[in-house]
């Protein structure tokens, strides 16, 4: 079993500081040496499964001498980090040691928790600042072969607007499948147009590719053969990683707008729901006097009976603007989500509520405490906690867009230190971006 999924993983390109599936085979084969080294280097990434196995192994004397202290103190770190597991054991072995000893388990805690560096993993932008209005945005063209072929996939680009608003540099972040649609979104995006503001901008932007709605025999196929659900389950993160990006593929390319439930049951099933693949689509409207967005409930009529949330307003505000209000014949007792800009018209789209089973945050997050630079590369663009993770670690690729990003607010000191640490590391894009800026 385990020289297969060795296989499988080889399909994926990432490098790993430390990986748990590496961890958990030498702790298998007793080389506790080796299982402890990696169990401790995934401890800053928040990681509450290195740290529960840490505590087993001091609790079992598996590699050093038994040590009830420091097994408590990993134990509640463990807990600290999420792991439900940990509670019980905490009580049944409090009860066994002195006050003295439960004090200074409390106290190396304190002190491996002071080491986490990504306590919590959630979204929060690290780039919030001006954005030029755009003027021209050409779609990018079908490479021909993925079409003859029907791959489907996407890119993730950053890159600079100048002063006149023209983009004077691109870097692909990352892509699915690997560099199959590179070239052309470099070259869509090299042409794109923005107002000129005298000032230099960064952008992001994901780029995603299919010949119309996704074919869910296609994608199902491609999850089978590659058994990303089940290595995803057992750890691995590189297929945590992949999962992760086919679950943001379809939930972006889906007529439904999907919502994750961290309560909903985590149900393993490699059966993909049918609202990703329903051709179901949206809708506009005009609403006077609304915006940002708002999630509502329908009657059998499509009247709008209630607001469950709102994000840009009120919500007794937005309430009272569209309780009453008839968006479609077709929006039928459901759950549907609205949002424009204000005095624009309104978009109206159906929503399905998933578990975290398919959410590509969720396995993303759960592959980059794991040990996959792809995935904290791809939160560090949400989370300055894995960007500020990754700056401790020398990544030229986050040093370079972290040091854009700070020049283009003002602070070019660190920003240049920020570059010039990632050319000394041959990374070419921010030699570029050096001289561009």
């Amino acid at each position: 079993m385990r020289k297969s999924l060795v296989a499988a993983s080889m399909l994926f390109s990432c490098w790993v500081q430390a990986d748990l599936l590496d961890a958990l085979k030498y702790y298998e084969e007793k080389d506790y040496a080796k299982a402890t080294a990696e169990f401790t280097e995934l401890l800053p990434l928040g990681n509450e499964l290195a740290a529960f196995n840490l505590a087993v192994m001091f609790h079992n004397g598996e590699g050093t001498a038994a040590d009830p202290v420091k097994a408590l103190a990993y134990f509640q770190l463990a807990a600290e980090l999420g792991d439900s597991r940990a509670t019980p054991v905490i009580s049944s072995l409090s009860k066994q040691l002195s006050v003295t000893e439960l004090q200074q388990a409390d106290e190396q805690s304190h002190l491996l928790l002071a080491q986490v560096q990504v306590k919590e993993i959630k979204e929060e932008r690290t780039d919030k600042f001006d954005f030029p209005e755009v003027v021209s945005r050409k779609a990018p063209l079908y490479p021909k072969s993925a079409a003859v072929k029907g791959i489907f996939g996407y890119n993730v680009l950053r890159f600079v607007i100048d002063e006149q608003g023209n983009v004077s540099a691109v870097e692909v972040l990352g892509s699915f499948p690997e560099k199959t649609f590179n070239k052309s979104s470099v070259k869509a995006v090299k042409s794109w147009k923005y107002a000129a503001t005298g000032q230099k901008h960064q952008g992001k932007v994901v780029l995603h590719y299919s010949l119309g709605p996704l074919s869910k025999h296609r994608v199902s196929q491609f999850m089978r053969e590659h058994k990303l659900v089940e290595y995803a389950v057992a750890g691995s993160p590189q297929h945590q990683y992949m999962l992760g990006t086919i679950m943001d593929l379809l939930a972006t390319n889906a007529n439904y707008h999907v919502n994750i439930d961290k309560n909903l049951p985590f149900e393993v099933s490699t059966e993909l729901p049918e609202q990703f693949f329903s051709r179901k689509s949206s809708f506009k409207t005009k609403i006077e006097g609304f915006y940002g967005s708002a999630e509502v409930h329908t009657d059998e009529k499509g009247i709008v009976t209630a607001v469950v949330s709102a994000d840009k307003m009120q919500l007794p505000k937005a309430s009272a603007l569209l309780v009453g209000k008839e968006l479609d014949e077709d929006a039928r007792h459901g759950h549907y989500r609205l949002w424009g800009d204000p005095g624009k018209t309104v978009f109206v789209e159906p929503v399905i509520t998933l578990s975290q089973l398919h959410s590509g945050y969720y396995w993303w997050s759960m592959a980059a405490k794991n040990g996959s630079l792809d995935a904290q590369r791809q939160l560090a663009a949400f989370s300055l906690q894995w960007e500020n993770y990754l700056l401790s670690n020398n990544d030229p690729q986050v040093q370079t867009w972290s040091g854009v990003r700070k020049m283009l607010q003002g602070d070019k000191v660190q920003g240049q230190l920020l570059l010039d640490k990632a050319i000394a590391q041959n990374y070419q894009t921010a030699a570029e971006l050096k001289a561009a800026l």
